[in-house]
């Protein structure tokens, strides 16, 4: 940097502008100087809205005493209502009802990673479990029964999956697929074998379905089976029986998937999570692997989750999981048997974010609120007040290194002002990276947060003394920084309890100059 002595230097130019709220959300693809404003490069518990960033909702305690770590979380969806179970390895609890859990609903199982499905007859709606070790389970809304299936080990049964009023289950550890007759939970199976159309070998992972117009239960419904090795067979038709009607639409690529709870719906579309990110089957059925995977649903995250399943591949509990209620999908992933990180896209619009301080070891839904279970047994309601189970959310920003004043100049940054709308005053703390100087800070070295006040409730505080806590005002405070170089990127962390806080944007005021004093 070229240094001269402050007497011979011209006045520098001071400016002032504003920085957008990091909506598009975190990118770990593009480099550092070709990323936009509204990008980040570190976007942890705060979720990017079409306009702002909120922090994350918080958690509070739902159902206890499970006893173990609870490996599934499992909705009935009846006509007229809705319960939920959550399993660990040998029993099934119901935990529709907060509070502490009963008596088992069902014991004496050996497995309690389930996969699920909710499926509608004539005879009722039932709930449909398999995790090819226990044999295959119903629940229709009062009782719990083991349906009598012919033709095949119940026991070896996993993931069912619906397509075309019929269901249809994966043989564990092999290429054969099952199906029953149509409209029914029980009888004669018939075997499905699709080993021949796999060259890459492998077992069958994962089952899907994939509609090519966007529909639910339409003639453009596809029935998808995916190898472990990434091979996905795409078929057309309701009856495997009838060669007429039932005929194979090709064989896709992608990467290989990541567990037994790698696929999920969005739409007409099915989302599959692979060991290079999630990709889109609609996008590879029309457009190929590659350029799939260049428009994947993770494209700009992609690096993160390769990196995270080089290091946690052998954990249990990755999972996807949609929200429809706060348009979010959530990646989960177990950093070790007890801890958990995640991954949460916003569905409207594509961008990412991470979550911590969400120790799940699985994701469910009961009448549209979202849950996870722990390996301590409890089930956590999710995305709901300000606080994690009383304690404060931390969330921490790192915007995109971006020039202030003319390109190439010299700036120094000597102000900032988070403007915020909040329940209550939020106390960043803020500092400022130059020169793409990208270090992520570890545990013991982050900067410290001042924690935002936490309103109080309606006619509990003090009138006209109080803040309320259910009122969003605007916040914005300038908040005195340093930095020198020809680019900045703002670090912000807050750390919030019982409060909403939205950031809008990021004021930041600079004198820029060819040259700087000494």
């Amino acid at each position: 940097m070229l240094l001269t002595p402050s007497a011979k230097l011209p006045r520098p130019r001071m400016g002032t502008t504003t920085l957008p709220a990091p909506v598009r959300g975190l990118n770990l693809h593009d480099g550092l100087a070709n990323q936009k404003p509204d990008d980040a490069l570190i976007l942890d518990n705060w979720f990017p809205e079409t306009t702002y960033c909120k922090v994350r909702g918080g958690y509070s305690s739902h159902a206890t005493g499970v006893g173990a770590a609870i490996l599934s979380h499992m909705e009935w969806a009846g006509p007229t209502s809705r319960k939920a179970f959550a399993a660990k390895t040998t029993d099934i609890y119901e935990v529709t009802a907060a509070g502490a859990v009963g008596a088992a609903a069902v014991s004496s199982l050996t497995v309690g990673y389930w996969q699920h499905v909710n499926f509608t007859t004539a005879g009722g709606s039932f709930l449909v479990l398999a995790n090819g070790s226990d044999d295959v389970r119903n629940y229709d809304g009062t009782s719990w029964t083991s349906p009598a299936i012919t033709g095949v080990t119940s026991s070896t049964l996993i993931t069912p999956v619906v397509h075309k009023s019929r269901l249809w289950f994966i043989q564990n550890g092999t290429t054969k697929a099952w199906y029953l007759p149509a409209s029914s939970i029980a009888g004669a199976a018939t075997g499905f074998q699709l080993g021949e159309q796999f060259a890459m070998g492998g077992y069958l992972a994962a089952a899907g379905v994939v509609s090519s117009d966007g529909g639910s239960n339409s003639t453009a419904d596809y029935m998808c089976f995916i190898s472990s090795k990434g091979e996905v067979a795409i078929y057309a038709g309701a009856d495997p029986a009838d060669a007429a009607t039932w005929s194979r639409q090709g064989i896709y690529k992608v990467a290989a998937p990541i567990g037994r709870r790698c696929a999920v719906q969005i739409g007409g579309d099915l989302a599959i999570l692979t060991e290079s990110g999630i990709v889109s089957m609609r996008q590879v059925m029309s457009l190929g692997k590659e350029q799939a995977e260049r428009g994947a649903i993770t494209y700009r995250i992609d690096r993160g989750i390769s990196d995270d399943y080089g290091s946690y591949s052998g954990n249990s509990g990755w999972e996807m999981i949609l929200h429809s209620r706060t348009h979010q999908l959530i990646v989960n992933v177990p950093t070790s048997s007890s801890a958990a990180k995640q991954y949460a896209m916003n569905i409207q619009t594509g961008s990412w974010c991470t979550y911590s301080g969400l120790n799940a070891t699985c994701w469910g839904l009961l009448n549209g609120n979202l849950y996870f279970g722990s390996s301590a047994g409890t089930v956590w309601r999710a995305e709901t007040g300000y606080q994690d189970n009383g304690a404060a959310i931390t969330a921490e920003l790192k915007t995109s290194f971006q020039p202030y004043g003319p390109k190439g100049r010299i700036c120094r940054i000597t102000q900032a002002r988070p403007l915020f709308t909040a329940g209550g005053r939020v106390v960043p703390a803020l500092r400022v990276d130059v020169d793409f100087k990208n270090t992520t800070p570890s545990d013991n070295d982050k900067f410290p947060v001042s924690a935002g006040s936490m309103g109080s409730s309606w006619d509990v505080g003090l009138w006209d003394t109080a803040t309320w806590g259910d009122t969003d005002s605007p916040y914005a405070d300038w908040i005195s920084v340093t930095g020198i170089g020809t680019t900045a990127a703002l670090h912000l962390r807050t750390q919030t309890n019982g409060i909403s806080v939205k950031l809008n944007a990021i004021d930041v005021q600079y004198e820029s100059s060819k040259e700087m004093a000494l």
